[in-house]
């Protein structure tokens, strides 16, 4: 009797175990991706961003020369998602983030990082977009002598168009406009020097640059 009822219960447990548990290789059929897409100046939640992954596919011992989508969403009001997809034989995934006014998000996941229905947890900053117009002109009277020396101090790295090389301006009647894109919400720095008279004029000052807008810095000489 003790040895039935064992068996029973053995019986039983292999029987839970086979369904519940899942090998890496050939049991699962899914994979999650999830996470929170925050502002990253605020850490605001961001609502309503499409979220795009793909995946580059090995078929047949073939491997396809591009990527193609395995699953989207948008965010949610907390700047959630997740996204559920079917286990393929991929060499690489990458996740992409975009929304009008942001800049584009791509990040490259190891098909390592994945196991059979437990989530993989990308939590991303994104950076909203702003541009920086920089308006220099000499004042009247002016002169052929008349000379500035400009250059902002900080450029920002992968999401900013703006340098930090040295402008030149020479002669009179100067009215010149450099544009460039940069973080939004961001403080700028920049130098300029004056030496249109003996006494030379040096200035370092900053300029907060908004979000989604044109900020624009007026530098008079």
């Amino acid at each position: 009797m003790k040895h039935s009822i064992f068996s029973t219960i053995l019986a039983i447990s292999s029987l839970a175990f086979f369904l519940s548990g899942c090998c890496r290789t050939d049991c699962a059929n899914t994979y999650i991706i999830e996470g929170v897409i925050t502002e990253s100046t605020t850490g605001l939640p961001c609502i309503g961003f499409d979220v795009e992954l793909e995946e580059q596919v090995l078929e047949n011992g073939v491997l396809n020369g591009f990527f193609e989508t395995a699953g989207t969403t948008s965010t949610d009001d907390a700047g959630f998602y997740s996204i559920i997809f079917p286990r393929k034989n991929a060499l690489e995934y990458r996740l992409n983030v975009s929304q009008e006014g942001w800049y584009d998000i791509l990040i490259y996941i190891d098909p390592e990082d994945f196991y059979p229905d437990i989530p993989v947890q990308i939590d991303i900053e994104s950076v909203p977009v702003g541009e920086l117009g920089i308006h220099v002109f000499n004042d009247l009277p002016t002169n052929d002598s008349d000379k500035i020396r400009f250059r902002l101090l900080k450029n920002h790295e992968q999401y900013s168009t703006c340098d930090t090389e040295w402008k030149v301006l020479n002669g009179a009647s100067i009215d010149t406009v450099f544009n460039c894109v940069l973080p939004g919400n961001t403080w700028m720095p920049y130098l300029y020097i004056d030496e249109s008279n003996e006494d030379v004029i040096e200035v370092t000052d900053s300029v907060f640059c908004v979000a989604f807008e044109v900020t624009t810095l007026e530098i008079l000489y």
